[in-house]
């Protein structure tokens, strides 16, 4: 009766349950919570990773209105000679990781090849968006 937010985004990142996966080849891709408010008066505010690996990711609040303008840093690249337009398609390849991920993947090498910093980083993570829980609990 008292689930929060905090209590989903731990479920999402559990890698013992296999909800958050990083093995074998495959990572979970992202993930989402949203707290949606019995007020219709009171935004819905969504958190997303963007990113993947919600067990080393931070959960960014979005509120979403009406003439919002998307992060350029969430944005995917767009190529002026983008393969997948021209024929033959898919005769050469392009970086379509947004600026997040790239940096998420910085991250995770950081935590893979240095332990101690790699923690303190997530532990400044896990401060950010403690930050957006707070921020969200004063909006609603």
């Amino acid at each position: 009766g008292h689930i929060t937010a905090e209590t989903l985004m731990s479920i999402l990142r559990d890698k013992d349950s296999g909800i958050c996966v990083d093995s074998e080849g495959f990572r979970t891709a992202g993930s989402m919570v949203s707290v949606l408010p019995q007020d219709p008066a009171l935004p819905c505010v969504h958190f997303f990773t963007a990113t993947p690996d919600p067990s080393r990711s931070v959960f960014k609040p979005f509120v979403f209105v009406a003439g919002i303008k998307p992060a350029p840093q969430v944005r995917s690249p767009t190529f002026p000679q983008d393969p997948a337009k021209q024929i033959p398609r898919f005769q050469s390849s392009v970086d379509r990781r947004h600026e997040l991920y790239r940096r998420h993947q910085a991250a995770l090498e950081l935590m893979e090849r240095d332990r101690e910093r790699g923690q303190q980083l997530l532990e400044t993570l896990r401060e950010l968006e403690k930050q957006g829980l707070e921020g969200m609990r004063e909006l609603l």
